[in-house]
């Protein structure tokens, strides 16, 4: 479900069931990265009780030195003992945060490969409709803000559970009062970390929408400047970038307005109950206490409580802190589950009620290509409505239509972009799968994508195994060696993003030799002459004739002569085939 920053408050409010549902994802990434996680806890746990050791090591050392008077020669033993566990604790340091790290890096990996699997999964179809800025961001940013909930809320939420308890349980007989203290004013940390941050997964899912919102706006009008400085409106986006940015300041703010509050809460609290300690063993050692064990109270005992009280909030203070990251990881884990959770439409001709696949098996196929009762819709628009099509091996097809009839539509089902809503679409005597048709079939689109590199790896994208004889045949095939012979580094030019540098039939004559380079069986190509001189639309027609002659042809395009070079016109009118 898409939000906006205006309804997202709102939403969780009135659907709490949706933040169980991030939980629950990210409880079963957990499961994943257990064992990172419980040694990373363990680690924590030895580490505390390392510091019960330390402050019972000075609080001796201590008693002996002043209240003892004994030569520190004596407490040799006590002062090794002291380094000791000076050792362990940083031993247990290092493994608490690298194994930490080493669960937050798996689950980072593993998510991302998730998106990516469900990127390939929804096809190019899917992911045009949503912003390539807000995609990174999820990818990155969101990803990344993963890594604190699993390197450090899930192992401090196992310390928490078993390190206070323990330091009471050590307490209460030396001290009950302060065993006492402890048993009260420990939970009021958790309780109020809760209460502050209620408030705090809603913050941050607003930032990352802002953020999301963002990058993609951002990116949209970067790619569009030169339109915007045309038309007079690079100010004006100008301004709203800056308004955009004001807006994802303000819900930064917003989070570290909780995180701090949170902070002092509990900084308070805690200070409040250590001061107890103080004052309590304070006036028991100045004999101005008759309550409880404080009569009775040494230097050994009051030094100990008192220097482990601090020790005892650590891990809840800890926690506190790190409960920030779990509202962040929600916020991320609902924007994560947005991208993973969209349906990807199911091939197979899964949908087709009227033509079973026991029709199929039944039929002789003599088509190469077969679009049988085909039909294709988003939501109550209906785009292609009962498509019956037989392609042969070798021919060459005009697929004509004005803008909006379908073509792109049926040429997406055809290459495995969309799935059909009704009928079947076969290819060499299967339902067309976005595998089989990556194998069978070579594409050309309307606007063909440049990558930043040299023009060879261009070529070879299909390809990457092919020698270099094949690459240099291809390029001479496609007229490409007509403009890089005249270049200094040939085809090993490189050329920028979107092919800057190059004009568009250079750009095609580039994306020919990528498709004849594959040696597909069948070639589509979309638009090939749009935006083309008659010179140069005439040159890339013969290159296309000589390219293909043996392959099947499919061309998408209004040109009449692009039609005339065609075996055969099959025209769609409003989404349905008309001849």
């Amino acid at each position: 479900m898409q939000l906006t920053e205006t309804d997202n408050q709102s939403f969780f409010d009135e659907h709490k069931q949706r933040e169980k549902i991030c939980a629950s994802w990210l409880k079963k990434q957990s499961k994943t990265v257990r064992k990172p996680v419980l040694l990373a806890a363990i680690a924590g746990i030895i580490n505390g009780l390392a510091i019960i050791v330390q402050s019972a090591l000075l609080a001796y050392i201590l008693q002996a030195l002043i209240i003892d008077k004994l030569h520190w020669l004596l407490l040799m033993p006590s002062f090794l003992w002291l380094a000791s566990v000076f050792i362990l604790r940083s031993v247990c340091v290092y493994f608490h945060q690298t194994c930490g790290f080493e669960a937050s890096a798996k689950v980072r990996t593993s998510v991302r490969q998730q998106l990516i699997n469900q990127f390939a999964s929804l096809g190019p179809a899917a992911i045009k409709q949503r912003q390539s800025g807000e995609l990174v961001a999820i990818t990155l940013e969101q990803v990344d803000a993963l890594e604190n909930y699993f390197s450090r809320y899930l192992a401090q939420h196992t310390i928490v559970g078993v390190l206070p308890i323990i330091m009471i349980a050590v307490v209460m007989p030396i001290n009950w009062v302060v065993g006492l203290i402890f048993l009260l004013t420990g939970p009021l940390v958790p309780v109020f970390m809760a209460l502050v941050g209620m408030g705090a997964a809603s913050a941050n899912r607003n930032q990352f929408l802002a953020m999301t919102r963002m990058s993609g706006y951002f990116l949209d009008r970067m790619q569009g400047l030169a339109t915007l400085k045309l038309f007079g409106q690079a100010y004006h986006e100008l301004a709203n970038i800056n308004h955009i940015a004001d807006g994802f300041r303000e819900k930064t703010m917003a989070v570290l307005r909780i995180a701090f509050l949170s902070s002092a809460i509990l900084e308070f609290f805690s200070a409040v109950a250590v001061a107890l300690v103080a004052v309590y063993v304070g006036l028991g050692l100045l004999g101005q206490i008759h309550f409880g064990p404080a009569q009775q109270i040494s230097l050994n005992e009051a030094l100990f409580v008192l220097l482990l009280a601090p020790e005892f909030f650590m891990p809840l203070r800890q926690l506190a802190i790190f409960y920030h990251d779990k509202a962040a990881a929600l916020g991320a884990a609902d924007a994560i589950l947005n991208i993973l959770e969209q349906d990807t439409e199911v091939f197979n001709g899964i949908g087709c009620a009227d033509v079973g696949s026991a029709s199929i098996a039944n039929e002789t196929f003599n088509s190469i290509i077969e679009f049988r009762h085909t039909s294709k819709s988003y939501g109550q628009r209906q785009v292609l409505t009962d498509i019956n099509l037989h392609i042969n091996a070798g021919e060459k097809i005009a697929l004509v239509g004005e803008s909006g009839a379908g073509k792109t539509t049926l040429l997406n089902l055809l290459l495995g972009f969309e799935a059909v809503t009704e009928g079947l679409v076969l290819l060499e005597e299967q339902s067309v799968t976005p595998e089989q048709a990556a194998i069978t079939l070579a594409w050309v689109g309307q606007q063909t994508y440049i990558f930043h590199g040299s023009i060879r790896d261009n070529i070879t994208l299909a390809n990457p195994e092919a020698s270099d004889r094949s690459i240099i045949a291809a390029a001479t095939a496609a007229g490409v060696t007509e403009f890089s012979s005249h270049l200094v580094e040939g085809l090993f030019t490189q050329i920028g993003e979107r092919g800057y540098g190059l004009s568009g039939g250079q750009i095609q004559r580039i994306a020919l030799a990528r498709a004849f380079l594959k040696d597909a069986e069948i070639i589509v190509l979309d638009e090939p002459t749009a935006n083309l001189d008659a010179t140069n639309k005439m040159l890339l027609l013969d290159i296309i004739d000589d390219l293909f002659k043996d392959k099947t042809l499919i061309i998408a395009s209004h040109d009449n002569d692009v039609i005339k070079r065609m075996d055969r016109k099959v025209v769609i009118k409003e989404g349905r085939l008309v001849s």
